[in-house]
This record gives structure tokens, sequence and C-alpha cells, in this order.
């Protein structure tokens, strides 16, 4: 894990309504057509019962992220529901998001591209690295960081 990857567990973990699972390996599905991918994290909100997909990714080209956002349904989605857990059962009936965490010189440009997908969210490095600027509501809780 480098350190931009610790700096958003960090910044998620800020929520304490979340559960963070790193580096979940969805194996290749064969026969299914789905998996073979390893997100950099899986959140469980268990207050807004939706699952996020986490990707981190300082890359100036957003080509690679971009397809797998594009491929988000058999590549993360479908697989994390059929995972093997305790959990599983829980999150059948969850929503599903993607949170992108960019360079702030592309984080523009992926949301405008992004931005007919109701169900991506992108966020810029640079606002997980100063975790001060975390937004809280007016009873001073954390504001789902992921939105």
């Amino acid at each position: 894990m480098d350190r931009f990857e610790e700096a958003v567990m960090d910044y998620i973990s800020a929520n304490p309504d979340c559960f963070l699972k790193t580096q979940l390996a969805l194996p290749w599905d064969k026969e299914l057509n789905i998996g073979g991918s390893l997100p950099d994290f899986v959140v469980l909100n268990f207050r807004e019962n939706t699952v996020y997909v986490v990707e981190v990714t300082t890359a100036s080209n957003l080509k690679s992220i971009l397809t797998k956002v594009d491929e988000r349904q058999t590549r993360w989605y479908e697989p994390i529901k059929k995972y093997k857990s305790s959990w599983t059962a829980l999150i059948k009936s969850w929503d599903f998001r993607v949170c992108l965490f960019l360079r702030e010189q592309v984080a523009e440009e992926a949301l405008f591209k992004t931005s007919n997908f109701d169900d991506v969210s992108v966020i810029s490095l640079d606002k997980v690295l100063t975790p001060w600027n975390w937004e809280r509501s007016s009873e001073n809780t954390v504001i789902n960081p992921l939105r």
C-alpha cells in the first residue's frame, strides 16, 4: 500500500459508520464471466446501506481507470454480491457505488467523463491529503467522505 492509499484509508476511516476491507480479491469466474479484480478498498457504509468500491491512482492517463469504471458491474458489483463471506447476505439489497481518488490534474476530466454515471464519485487526492478539511454536519459528525 502506497502513501496515497494510506491517506485514502485514513480519510475513509474518519466515518464511524464504515467498515473498510483492503485489497478484496475478486477471482475470475469463467462460468459467469465476472470478477478478476482486486479493488484498492471495498467499504461497507452501514448508515447508508451502500457498498463503495474505491480505487486510488496517481496516474495522469485516465484510460485504465475509466475502463474499470465502464466494467464496474462485472468487474466489481456482481462479484462482490457473489463473494463468499459472512457479510454477503447483508449487502444483497444495498446500493453499489464506485469512488475514484485521483490526482487533482485529472479529477475534473474524470468528473466530466463519468458525469452520466450516477453511481460514480470522483475525489481529488489533494482533498484527502488535507484531512483537517473533512466536512462535518451541524451535529459535528463527519459527512460521508465518499460522495
